[in-house]
């Protein structure tokens, strides 16, 4: 599949029902996003290049080519059955199939969260959030990550560009594309997916994934979401490093402590985040529980 083609929010309002005022917020390379009215509330509609097959028929009918629609229903599969209140929530319209200006293609709808995720906010401004944030974000992000694991799946993508604040200042977790369903078919053609910078060590062990994958991965990302948006410094990565040194680096570097680079995190907040990025799992927590629990223990001035 190419880049998508413009597509008018003229268009759109034509070939969808009960669509207006449709604004283009951003687009990749085979995804767009614009926000829109449905039933008098705006929310953030994605659309995506479909492939030739009914998007009805059974995923294991899809060639190689449809695995962005395959992953694009699995994002809206977990949004729909996550509990967490900080998991973006599914929208009313699911994943549904529409031609527009002679193109196939496939859009679905989820909650819309103003403004810039956290790391066009703050990792790119070089801005920290507070000691407070920080456990705030810490707590808000392993409730969701403990509520995809209930349903057998790790995110794999958790990083500062997934998450944004609502208005009320609560953290919320988007983009479950990439999920790992953990009794479900792989998606990844073989090779590792998600952001490697964030990656954690048995991230790069593909062929066990099976075996040493849990919600243990993900609290290694968000441990280097913390440190980073503490610190307004990566543990493991230095721009310009190359994918060798980033591996390396992940697997055997241990990164100071973040109260000694930024003196306004507590001591036991920033042994807390070190701890989340232990090398191995087990050197983690046993349960999503003891690291809320230990979050909610630290002392803040």
């Amino acid at each position: 599949m190419g880049p998508l083609p413009s597509i008018t929010s003229a268009q759109i309002e034509s070939a969808i029902a009960d669509v207006s005022d449709v604004q283009e917020i951003g687009r990749g390379g085979q995804k767009l996003v614009f926000s829109a009215v449905i039933n008098g509330s705006r929310y953030a509609l994605k659309i995506l290049e479909a492939p030739g097959d009914d998007l009805e028929s059974d995923e294991t009918e899809f060639d190689a080519g449809s695995d962005l629609i395959i992953r694009a229903r699995r994002e809206v599969e977990t949004m729909r059955q996550c509990k967490s209140r900080f998991m973006v929530k599914l929208g009313p319209i699911g994943l549904t199939q529409v031609e527009i200006n002679g193109q196939p293609l496939v859009y679905f709808t989820e909650e819309l969260v103003a403004g810039n995720d956290l790391h066009h906010g703050y990792v790119k401004q070089k801005k920290t959030l507070s000691g407070e944030e920080v456990v705030q974000l810490g707590l808000q992000m392993t409730n969701a990550i403990e509520a995809i694991w209930q349903l057998n799946k790790v995110h794999r993508d958790i990083k500062p560009g997934n998450i944004m604040r609502r208005e009320n200042g609560d953290f919320v977790l988007l983009d479950a594309g990439l999920a790992f369903d953990k009794q479900g078919e792989s998606l990844s053609g073989g090779w590792p997916v998600g952001t490697p910078i964030y990656f954690s060590p048995e991230q790069f062990d593909y062929a066990s994934r099976r075996s040493v994958l849990d919600f243990r991965s993900d609290i290694f990302a968000l441990g280097v979401s913390m440190y980073e948006l503490a610190t307004a410094t990566h543990p493991f990565f230095t721009r310009g490093d190359a994918s060798e040194n980033i591996y390396s680096k992940i697997m055997k570097f241990s990164p100071p402590e973040p109260h000694t680079i930024n003196h306004q995190i507590p001591e036991d907040l920033s042994r807390l985040i070190i701890r989340m990025m232990g090398k191995s799992p087990h050197l983690r927590f046993r349960k999503c529980q003891q690291l809320i629990d230990r979050l909610n223990a630290v002392e803040l001035s």
